[in-house]
């Protein structure tokens, strides 16, 4: 008799250290979401190297935050010329960051990788892409962060022709407004 109790007290503290481990590992799971970050930029550069390459940007990005890093991750971008048909893709890898733990009104962003240039249609290059920036906090909750960020760009864009005239850049500078939503 003393056998079978002590095979059942094991098959019931066995189930409920079962249940009890599942659902710690669910509370884990819904908690590491709040440590994923996502975000949408939209905005304009300057052309510093008087090309005429002055550009209209779309960003989206991607990774990780917690108290510290407002995010470090992945993201893209399409940067679209104004006053002609060059494109340019980054892709790079960025970290933002307040240095607190606590909410503050202003970060510092860095991110840099690589940027797929199209000067001119059937010709590709890639050079090296680098943005140093600091941003503002508008509006912030604990879903989601707006804000306004100014950044340098600079894109190791190489001499090209645009049929009607030469550009001969040799490395794009650039000053870069975004005004950008962290979720």
């Amino acid at each position: 008799m003393s056998r079978y109790l002590a095979v059942a007290l094991t098959l019931i503290l066995s189930i409920v250290s079962h249940n009890a481990a599942s659902a710690q590992d669910a509370d884990i799971r819904g908690q590491s979401w709040r440590h994923f970050a996502w975000g949408a930029e939209v905005g304009g550069a300057a052309d510093l190297t008087s090309n005429d390459l002055s550009s209209i940007n779309l960003s989206a990005f991607f990774g990780y935050q917690n108290s510290w890093i407002d995010v470090i991750g992945v993201g893209a971008s399409v940067n679209m010329m104004v006053s002609s048909s060059v494109r340019s893709f980054p892709v790079y890898a960025m970290f933002r960051t307040s240095f607190s733990s606590r909410p503050k009104l202003a970060f510092m962003d860095l991110r840099g990788g690589i940027a797929i240039n199209n000067p001119t249609y059937g010709h590709q290059q890639t050079g090296l892409y680098v943005s140093p920036g600091i941003g503002f906090n508008l509006a912030r909750s604990n879903t989601f962060c707006s804000y306004l960020m100014l950044s340098y760009v600079y894109n190791g864009m190489k001499p090209f022709d645009l049929g009607d005239r030469k550009c001969d850049v040799d490395g794009l500078s650039m000053a870069c407004l975004r005004l950008g939503i962290r979720f």
